[in-house]
């Protein structure tokens, strides 16, 4: 019997097209949950007897390919990929750590790691202490026997220090602890941390991943038994990755390599003229000398130091407020690792959060500008931040 047009318009084009070829994109698995043939195949699913899907909450295609690329990336076993960066480090922490742990972080981290650590992950009975990861005695000193995670970023935000990773793995292997490891403003183009020792390796895949400004994202890569885990606990959380973000993650990703030559020589470039400037005070990049760590990113970092610097005007907070909002090429923009260079203030963005007195004590004052350096051409990046500063007063 024919069906009717209501029924048909429900079930047209419902069956996939089967065919000896594949597509050369992978394409977007725009599916909440998948259908069944018998109550055995979802045993046999559940079970993972056999190959398949279930909801996209607890694994979707797309997904997984995302989770698969950043592997390979980076080097590990597996990962997992969820809706943002601080969803991928937040799922990571529930599934290792439990009441009465310790956390040793460093001191300058983005604001919402800080942020999770210093109000969230305290009120399941975790402490964590907050140290300078730059200074190793000062580290060594603060270890204590119930620490189970190091926690650091490759290139901090937003003072761009490198902190030596195989000296902290060589630490925390004496006490069985994990080196957890932000490899966001880096990548893995130039540096993969688990080559170095380190236990787990976490990305805002909004950043250099996906490169376009037009997702978020995260994602972290460790051991299949620990991704394993992690899994398990996002699946229970839900901070779900979109078939839709994870492909636009995916794409970027094949130009990661392209896109991180392209910053890093920019970000060199208008670091050198920024540091010969004489209404700049100091420049933060780690590819200059004049960097407190630049030895260590020598040693670590390949192929370049990263698309992210900051630096400081004479003048304080008016003077940044003068150079941010007399830019002309360069937008005012709270995040980072677009194709366009673009600024931002952390003490009224990403570290807000942080009282004004603990940023100033270890250098994240009003004065700082952070910049994320695009792949324009070097010399247009250059003229706008030049012609800016010759119109800024002096303090």
């Amino acid at each position: 019997m024919p069906k009717k047009i209501e029924t048909i318009a429900v079930h047209a084009g419902a069956k996939a097209c089967l065919s000896n070829t594949r597509s050369k994109i992978s394409p977007i698995f725009a599916s909440s949950v998948w259908s069944f043939d018998s109550l055995e195949q979802v045993d046999d699913v559940y079970e993972q007897r056999v190959p398949g899907y279930v909801y996209s909450r607890i694994s979707n295609p797309g997904v997984e390919q995302l989770e698969q690329g950043v592997a390979l990336l980076e080097g590990a076993e597996a990962a997992a990929a969820y809706s943002s960066g601080m969803a991928a480090i937040a799922m990571s922490l529930l599934a290792d750590l439990k009441a009465g742990d310790h956390v040793l972080a460093h001191r300058v981290l983005y604001g919402g790691t800080y942020a999770l650590f210093n109000n969230e992950i305290g009120r399941f009975g975790v402490e964590t202490t907050f140290i300078d990861f730059t200074d190793l005695d000062s580290v060594r000193q603060a270890i204590r026997t119930n620490t189970k995670i190091l926690y650091v970023e490759t290139i901090c935000n937003p003072l761009m220090e490198v902190v030596d990773i195989p000296a902290v793995v060589e630490m925390a292997g004496k006490i069985g602890a994990k080196v957890y490891v932000d490899n966001t403003f880096a990548s893995p183009v130039h540096f993969q941390p688990l080559s170095f020792g380190a236990d787990v390796v976490v990305h805002s895949a909004t950043k250099y991943l996906n490169g376009h400004s037009d997702i978020t994202g995260g994602v972290v890569a460790s051991s299949r038994s620990f991704i394993d885990k992690v899994k398990k606990v996002g699946t229970t959380f839900g901070p779900t990755l979109s078939p839709f973000d994870a492909w636009l993650v995916l794409r970027g990703m094949k130009t990661l390599a392209v896109r991180m030559e392209r910053h890093s020589a920019n970000a060199m470039k208008l670091a050198e003229f920024l540091a010969a400037h004489p209404k700049v005070t100091v420049v933060h990049y780690p590819g200059m000398p004049t960097s407190k760590t630049y030895e260590v990113a020598k040693k670590i970092l390949r192929g370049g130091f990263g698309g992210m610097l900051s630096f400081a005007v004479n003048g304080g907070l008016e003077a940044a407020r003068c150079v941010i909002d007399g830019l002309q090429l360069t937008e005012l923009v709270p995040s980072l690792a677009g194709p366009s260079t673009t600024v931002s203030h952390p003490g009224k963005t990403s570290h807000r959060a942080i009282p004004l007195s603990e940023r100033q004590a270890y250098g994240v004052g009003d004065d700082l500008i952070r910049v994320s350096v695009g792949i324009e051409n070097s010399e247009d990046i250059i003229e706008d931040f030049a012609q800016v500063l010759a119109k800024t007063a002096e303090g």
